[in-house]
């Protein structure tokens, strides 16, 4: 009864609190450039200032293994939730690489859109080969980018298939990719294995009824596994991807109590 009372508590308080944040958010972009190359320093600062803002109104705690090196130009992770994005981009100046349908999501579609984020249909061909084109462009303008090598959510147990595509963007250059692996822990600390809850919701797409598991908890962990980043100059994109793919499955293999 007790859990009931304290769980409706928290989302009398922190639902509010979110919608604001989310009004806020669509006010600020507003003021956004419209081309990315008119973005500046300031603008990334304020996104990730907004990400942490609503990772504490939805009580995710973060705890970090290893170095975040905002020198790298690129950054990959596993994909485990909706909420992967929040708890990237709060600590990383980057634009993301969505699924197309993403942005036509009522205003979430509106803040990936007007912050930078790049769409791609899944399973095309010609739409990977001009991502990679822009991509290209976003790396000589000096934005970081960041993106989910699955395509999709996967478990939280373990990386599914990585794609090796998107990595021709930056195959035998001279330039660096960091991995992450992301876990949320059945019961941090005592348990850090992944939690079959979480992932389950993830992989059913229940979207917001995972955002309201997260609004009626008094906290909920995430770890975030920083790797050493990767130098491509000599590699092409099917070696990199299996080398991230093994290292954030070493990783996450690691993490199981």
């Amino acid at each position: 009864m007790f859990k009931i009372v304290l769980s409706a508590g928290l989302l009398s308080i922190r639902l509010p609190f979110l919608l604001l944040l989310i009004i806020f958010g669509l006010i600020t972009i507003a003021f956004y450039p419209k081309d990315i190359r008119f973005f500046k320093k300031q603008h990334f600062s304020i996104m990730m200032i907004w990400m942490r803002c609503l990772s504490t109104v939805l009580g995710l705690k973060t705890k970090i293994i290893g170095q975040v090196d905002t020198t790298a130009d690129l950054y990959v992770s596993n994909h485990v939730t909706y909420l992967d994005i929040i708890i990237l981009n709060k600590m990383l100046p980057v634009n993301f690489i969505a699924k197309e349908e993403i942005s036509r999501w009522p205003i979430i579609g509106s803040l990936a859109s007007k912050t930078g984020t790049l769409f791609i249909k899944r399973g095309d061909n010609i739409a990977s080969t001009k991502m990679i084109d822009e991509m290209q462009s976003r790396f000589k303008l000096k934005n970081k980018i960041i993106f989910f090598p699955e395509g999709k959510i996967g478990n939280g147990e373990k990386v599914k298939k990585f794609h090796s595509k998107l990595f021709r963007s930056i195959e035998n250059k001279d330039m660096t990719i960091q991995p992450i692996a992301i876990r949320y822990p059945k019961d941090y600390p005592i348990n850090t294995n992944y939690s079959e809850e979480i992932s389950k919701k993830s992989e059913r797409g229940e979207m917001i009824g995972l955002y309201f598991d997260f609004l009626m908890r008094p906290q909920s962990h995430v770890i975030l596994h920083f790797l050493n980043k990767v130098n491509t100059q000599d590699y092409n994109a099917l070696t990199i991807t299996n080398f991230l793919a093994d290292n954030i499955n070493k990783r996450l293999s690691d993490l199981n109590s």
